[in-house]
């Protein structure tokens, strides 16, 4: 039997099963994570030898990943079944756009004006990643989806975290941004400078929406493959920005 429960007054063996199956998940999916960080494209910009036409080619994928997810955070606004949800989303949406404006601030200082961004149009792996968590928006409970944004998280962290550093040692980026109070790199570095409370906080409010959809055996099954395919096709995009990205800069 479903339960209807309302996000504030769930049971706490409901949180913590939540808790559980978040700390279940995030362990079992930690290799992707780890792959992502040990892959081609994150240790060839740590050393300095990837071409700087095919961390461009990235960019204009990070564009279309970030407005596509614009787009899907927006509609799963619309799913929210209570405040904290309607909240949680809301908060997200908003927090994309912030994103956006951050990864202006690494194309401008690449050169890339937004006329060539809008202009591009993103590989097979970036839209395969887009459309499924496009396909949550339409199928998707918000437990589900709160689920897939929780553990999509750590896989992006990883492969920025090198990114990131290469760029500054190597490319010359990393630079005060004239105006602002950030880095052009802001993009990057937002996810690796996140306090411990600013991360409960949030993972915390995901528990809760995760939870009021954790009913039974089959709700944890499906809430286990959406973790699972968000992480792997989170994945996907990372493995092939390396082979991408230098095919892009050598027909450049």
């Amino acid at each position: 039997m479903v339960k209807n429960w309302d996000n504030n007054h769930i049971p706490e063996s409901k949180l913590n099963e939540a808790r559980n199956l978040v700390e279940e998940l995030t362990n079992s999916l930690k290799p992707f994570a780890q792959e992502v960080e040990d892959g081609d494209y994150a240790n060839s910009v740590l050393d300095g030898v990837f071409p700087i036409d095919g961390i461009k080619f990235v960019r204009f994928n990070h564009y279309h990943l970030l407005m596509n997810d614009s787009a899907n955070l927006n509609y799963y606004v619309t799913k929210a079944r209570s405040e904290l949800e309607m909240e949680f989303f809301h908060y997200m949406a908003a927090e994309e756009m912030n994103h956006v404006n951050g990864l202006f601030l690494l194309t401008d200082a690449m050169g890339i004006s937004r006329k060539e961004l809008m202009s591009s149009y993103p590989n097979s792996m970036c839209l395969f990643r887009t459309n499924y968590f496009s396909r949550l928006a339409l199928y998707g409970t918000p437990g589900e989806i709160a689920l897939g944004i929780l553990l999509n998280f750590p896989v992006w962290a990883a492969g920025v975290r090198k990114e990131s550093a290469g760029l500054k040692k190597h490319y010359g980026f990393g630079k005060p941004v004239k105006g602002t109070d950030k880095l052009d790199t802001d993009i990057l570095d937002r996810f690796l400078s996140a306090t411990d409370e600013e991360t409960s906080g949030f993972n915390e409010k995901a528990i809760k929406i995760i939870a009021r959809d954790l009913q039974d055996n089959s709700s944890k099954t499906k809430l286990s493959l959406v973790a699972k395919w968000a992480v792997q096709t989170e994945k996907l995009v990372w493995d092939n920005y390396y082979a991408q990205g230098l095919k892009y800069a050598k027909n450049k």
